[in-house]
């Protein structure tokens, strides 16, 4: 059995799993309850994405799921051309170095169905191999798509009246104005309580990010998540050194490497973590350390699919000793025809569910 900060990489936890018998793939398209949702790199009225089951000798099955990342080069094509060369020698080998092939959602799919399965196997919630629990539930934030701001403002108001009380406002620089004015007009309907930051998905240069930074800053942004291209590390730390916002690294921290990189150069205040972009739980982990120990703000970034993989990222969340909140888990209640069931939001809070593994249950026969 694996304990608590073991090997959780793949080869770890396939050394840790009874023998498998069988794996089972399968695409999801989740309908967005709003077809028209869109932020400033993409567009689509579904969510589409993938769901492992990981099927073992003792009758136990862990499962994962990871969304589609098409402007990260991410597509669903390429990956279950991967998925369906490695898969078959994990089940047959057990084989690691396979698993080590893959990059991104697709390492982190396969990587998330093993912790699950040996977690389940072990009678055991996943959190319990990944550190000492540092909290039950985590407070969370909706996001706001690019709309009129008018349309934002009332789509805020009610999100704060089911209890949300953190919100994340897109942003795309069509019109520096125009974004102005959306974040103005949320500000203003729903008061000052209600936590904001803003995400403009690359779409700035550093010095108009810093021009509507310093428009902005009077609305009390709490963070300013990935203003400028991924690749422009420069503009970042342009912006660390002079924004009146902290600058927090998205789409640029992509790979262990790149935050390493991130880190070097204090181009950042801090890091938004995703487990599909890191390629799994183990590596978000490390990133999660990486940037505890440099001084960095560490989030939990959106993770936009299935409820499983909401499930999966709050195991680590509930394990970050210096998690900064509210975490981005919230986003599969705009997401419809979910096989997932059993992650549950109350008050603006995501709860641990209980149970084993991830602690979550997909439907039969989705």
């Amino acid at each position: 059995m694996l304990h608590k900060n073991d090997d959780i990489s793949p080869t770890g936890l396939l050394a840790a799993a009874p023998r498998l018998t069988g794996f089972r793939i399968e695409r999801l398209e989740l309908p967005k309850s709003d077809p028209t949702w869109r932020f400033a790199l993409a567009a689509n009225p579904a969510s589409p994405g993938f769901l492992l089951q990981l099927f073992a000798e003792n009758g136990v099955v862990g499962s994962g799921s990871v969304g589609e990342i098409q402007h990260l080069g991410y597509r669903l094509g390429d990956m279950k051309g991967d998925l369906e060369k490695v898969l078959p020698q994990v089940v047959s080998t057990k084989d690691g170095s396979a698993v080590e092939s893959l990059v991104g959602p697709s390492r982190a799919l396969v990587q998330m169905a093993l912790l699950d399965l040996v977690a389940r196997s072990n009678h055991v919630a996943a959190h319990q191999l990944l550190g000492d629990l540092k909290r039950e539930s985590v407070k969370v934030t909706r996001i706001l798509a690019l709309k009129s701001p008018e349309e934002m403002a009332k789509i805020a108001v009610s999100l704060v009246d089911e209890g949300y009380l953190n919100l994340k406002v897109k942003l795309d620089n069509q019109d520096a104005d125009l974004d102005f004015e959306r974040v103005a007009a949320i500000r203003s309907s729903v008061g000052p309580n209600v936590g904001l930051t803003v995400d403009a998905n690359q779409s700035y240069s550093a010095e108009g990010a810093l021009s509507i930074s310093n428009r902005i800053a009077q609305f009390q942004i709490e963070v300013f998540e990935q203003p400028v291209h991924k690749d422009d590390i420069v503009g970042m730390k342009f912006l660390r050194e002079r924004n009146p916002i902290p600058i927090e690294a998205d789409e640029a921290a992509n790979s262990v490497a790149r935050v390493e990189e991130l880190i070097r150069e204090k181009a950042v205040h801090g890091v938004s973590i995703k487990v599909p972009k890191l390629g799994g739980i183990d590596k978000a982990s490390l990133v999660a350390k990486m940037c505890s120990d440099a001084g960095l703000q560490v989030r939990i970034g959106a993770h936009v699919g299935s409820r499983l993989l909401s499930a999966a990222a709050l195991q680590l969340a509930v394990v970050i000793a210096d998690l900064v909140e509210p975490a981005e888990l919230a986003e599969f209640e705009r997401l419809e025809g979910d096989p997932v069931t059993g992650l549950v939001i109350e008050g603006g809070r995501l709860r641990l569910p209980g149970g084993y593994g991830f602690g979550v249950s997909v439907s039969e026969g989705f």
